[in-house]
């Protein structure tokens, strides 16, 4: 009872808000449509439409009453047929009454007599029915005069507001030209240098930072660079030294200070020969070493920074 119950509930609501949704939806439809007729009569009354609005509207009356007196008029017409066909008649009945007039009996003298009178009323019907048609037949003319009149002074109003809206339009055209030109001109001579400029600064600006980057890479990498030169410089002087001191018993072999069994042991066919010991020159040697040691450096320093 209580999911049912809740379902109705549900329902109700789902109805309620259905109906609440629409009545808001044609009120605002109402309102939105009142708003903008009153905007279209502001803007007939501004551009000068509102009295060719009132031309059609008597337009239109002119013709309902057009169509009126032709009603009228085919009305009459009716009435006036009828009225002749009934006087002819009575006269048809007044003339076969003569034809015989000397036969005549007491009914047929009073029968005459009546027939007389409404002739005569018929005649008068006829004539009313008559002056009626002509009356209406003038009225239609002049409703269809009425109506050629308003249509034509319509016509001449809508040909002034149309030229009044086409010079508008015109004179709107050359203003819209006119500030187009304007911004163009103002976009070519302040716009366009101030987004030259702006793209200069911004192209400098991005310059100057790829510079100063290049510049901190430069830097660090030529630091890199001496404290590596550094290290060989140094590397180098120890191998330098160490060659200096390796070199120092040759020198000192050339020069005889030291025994030559001290520093070097001879091969027994060099000792059994002392004649094939060249006579080394210590200059020549250390010139040899330093060579062979700097070319050695030097290619280590170019593997270590092309590898890097």
């Amino acid at each position: 009872m209580d999911v049912e119950e809740m379902k109705e509930r549900l329902r109700s609501w789902s109805e309620n808000a259905a109906i609440l949704v629409r009545e808001r939806a044609d009120r605002y439809t109402a309102v939105a449509a009142t708003t903008f007729g009153q905007l279209g009569r502001e803007l007939n009354k501004v551009t000068g439409y509102g009295e060719i609005e009132s031309l059609k509207r008597q337009v239109a009356e002119q013709e309902t009453r057009i169509r009126i007196a032709r009603e009228a008029a085919r009305t009459a017409k009716q009435e006036l047929e009828k009225a002749v066909h009934e006087r002819a008649k009575s006269q048809r009945e007044v003339n076969d009454l003569l034809s015989r007039k000397s036969s005549w009996s007491d009914d047929d003298v009073g029968r005459f007599t009546g027939l007389v009178r409404q002739d005569h009323l018929y005649e008068q019907a006829e004539a009313r029915a008559k002056a009626k048609a002509v009356y209406t037949e003038d009225e239609v003319d002049r409703e269809f005069t009425e109506l050629m009149r308003v249509i034509l002074h319509r016509y001449h109003e809508e040909q002034i507001w149309s030229d009044k809206i086409r010079s508008a339009s015109t004179y709107g055209s050359l203003t819209v030209i006119g500030l187009n030109l304007l911004i163009f001109m103002l976009a070519i001579m302040i716009v366009e240098p101030w987004k030259r400029r702006r793209l200069a600064q911004t192209f400098e600006k991005k310059v100057e930072e790829m510079s100063a980057e290049t510049i901190m890479a430069f830097e660090e990498k030529s630091g890199d660079l001496t404290a590596q030169l550094k290290e060989q410089q140094r590397v180098v002087s120890q191998l330098v030294e160490a060659v200096n001191r390796s070199l120092q018993p040759v020198a000192a072999l050339q020069a005889g200070e030291v025994p030559l069994e001290t520093h070097i042991s001879l091969p027994p066919s060099v000792e059994s020969n002392p004649s094939r010991i060249p006579q080394l020159n210590a200059e020549l040697v250390w010139t040899v070493a330093t060579s062979a040691t700097v070319a050695g450096v030097l290619g280590w320093i170019a593997g270590s920074w092309f590898g890097s």
